[in-house]
C-alpha cells in the first residue's frame, strides 16, 4: 500500500502525496530515490522545483526506453542547488517541460507536468524524485555517476518532510568559525566562488579583484569563506589583508 507523505517541501502540486517505493541502498535492489503519486489517479499535477537552482539537464523523451542510460529517465529534469545538492525529476509527461538546460529556477516553480502517460523505464505513472550530494555523507548512500559527475544519492524522505535540518553537503559553522578567521584580499580579476573545495564543484558566484574575504577553513587548496554555507574559493588567488 502507498505511504502518505507529509510533504513540507512540495515537489508536486497536489493536495496529498503518496510514496509507492522508497530509497533502497542494498546491493541487490538499488533504488536511488522515491516514487511519488498524487492523491487521485486522474490528476496530472505540476512538478515543482525542490529549491532554487540551475537546470543542468532537461530532456524530452517520449514513450518507454531501455533500463540503462539517461533515456531510462524518460522526460526528465535535473537541478543543481546552491549547496551542491542535485535533485532529479523523472518519468515526466512528454512535451510538458517548462525549463531548459541553463535556466535559473526558484523553489516551487513549475518545471513540467506529472507523467500521465509515463515515460522512460517505468511500469506505471509516478514521479521518481531523488537527491544527491557532491561528497560522501555519513548516512547510507548510493554512489553513482550522472552526466560525468560522481554523486552520492541519499534518502529523499527526510528532505521532503523537513526531518533533515541541514544538508550534509553544507558545512555548519564550527566554534572556531563563529569566533573568526583570517582576512584576505582577492588578487584575481574575477575569482570563482564554488559550492565545494575543488574545481569539480559548480560555480555559484564571483568575487572581483580587491574584494575582502575571511577564510575560516582550508581544504584541498580552497578556503571556506562563509560559515554555514558551501562557499569556497581557491587560495591561489588570495593574499593576507
Amino acid at each position: 500500500m502507498p505511504t502518505k507523505l507529509n510533504v513540507t517541501t512540495k515537489v508536486m502540486n497536489t493536495s496529498e502525496t503518496k510514496m509507492t517505493r522508497g530509497f533502497y541502498p542494498s546491493a541487490d535492489d538499488k533504488h536511488k530515490g522515491v516514487d511519488l503519486i498524487p492523491r487521485s489517479t486522474a490528476e496530472t499535477p505540476e512538478i515543482l522545483a525542490y529549491a532554487d537552482g540551475v537546470v543542468t539537464y532537461a530532456a524530452n523523451i517520449e514513450g518507454t526506453a531501455g533500463p540503462k542510460g539517461n533515456a531510462a529517465m524518460g522526460t526528465a529534469v535535473a537541478i543543481k542547488h546552491r549547496d551542491g545538492t542535485l535533485t532529479r525529476y523523472q518519468h515526466l509527461k512528454a512535451g510538458s517541460l517548462r525549463v531548459k538546460k541553463g535556466d535559473n529556477v526558484k523553489k516551487g516553480q513549475p518545471i513540467a507536468l506529472y507523467g500521465r502517460p509515463t515515460t522512460g523505464n517505468s511500469t506505471g505513472c509516478h514521479l521518481h524524485f531523488d537527491i544527491s550530494l557532491p561528497t560522501k555523507p555519513s548516512c547510507k548512500y548510493i554512489k553513482s555517476t550522472f552526466n560525468g559527475e560522481t554523486r552520492y544519492y541519499v534518502d529523499p524522505v527526510p528532505y521532503l518532510t523537513k526531518k533533515a535540518a541541514t544538508s550534509p553537503s553544507v558545512p555548519s559553522p564550527s566554534k572556531s568559525e563563529s569566533e573568526g578567521g583570517t582576512a584576505y584580499k582577492v588578487t584575481a580579476k574575477s575569482l570563482r566562488v564554488r559550492s565545494g573545495p575543488g574545481t569539480q564543484y559548480g560555480t555559484i558566484g564571483y568575487l572581483s579583484s580587491g574584494a575582502k574575504v575571511t577564510v575560516y577553513a582550508v581544504k584541498d587548496g580552497f578556503g571556506h569563506i562563509t560559515p554555514g554555507k558551501a562557499e569556497w574559493v581557491s587560495m591561489d588567488y588570495l593574499k593576507k589583508a
